[in-house]
């Protein structure tokens, strides 16, 4: 098997049902990773959790575009990075700021409840050249497994 990352871009346009297609695509990078199904599943709602919490972020590039963000999810031999792209506001999907808050006020709604819950071991954001990044990192506890 290869060691080489894999990485699957999709676009998802502000349409919340566009989501569900996020999900098989983590499960599997995660698997591939060896991640626990627990851990898969908590970092595939961490995902959907950004792309929801960046669609009000987002402006349309010209008139007969809809606004849209990029997912891009890559596997590596020691973890899993799922990032979301998009145009519009300079600001984090979720940052210090909403954990804070979420702690103060109890909440775990929300992408920093996402984060908090499923154990994301980083995020991390960028701006450049007017596209923002917020890239969610998993850690694999066993390396790669052979998928089928």
């Amino acid at each position: 098997m290869s060691t080489d990352p894999a990485r699957t871009e999709i676009i998802v346009h502000e349409d919340e049902r566009l989501l569900s297609a996020i999900e098989p695509i983590v499960f599997q990078s995660s698997l591939r990773c060896g991640l626990s199904t627990e851990a898969q599943q908590g970092l595939a709602a961490a995902a959907i959790a950004a792309c929801k919490e960046t669609f009000p972020l987002l402006n349309e590039s010209n008139a007969n575009r809809k606004a849209a963000v990029k997912v891009i999810i890559t596997d590596f031999t020691d973890r899993v990075e799922v990032a979301i792209e998009h145009t519009g506001e300079a600001l984090p999907t979720a940052g210090l700021d909403t954990f804070v808050g979420d702690a103060v006020a109890g909440s775990s709604a929300g992408l920093s409840g996402a984060l908090q819950k499923t154990s994301v071991d980083r995020v991390q954001y960028e701006t450049k050249s007017g596209v923002s990044r917020m890239t969610l990192v998993k850690y694999c506890d066993g390396g790669k497994k052979t998928v089928a």
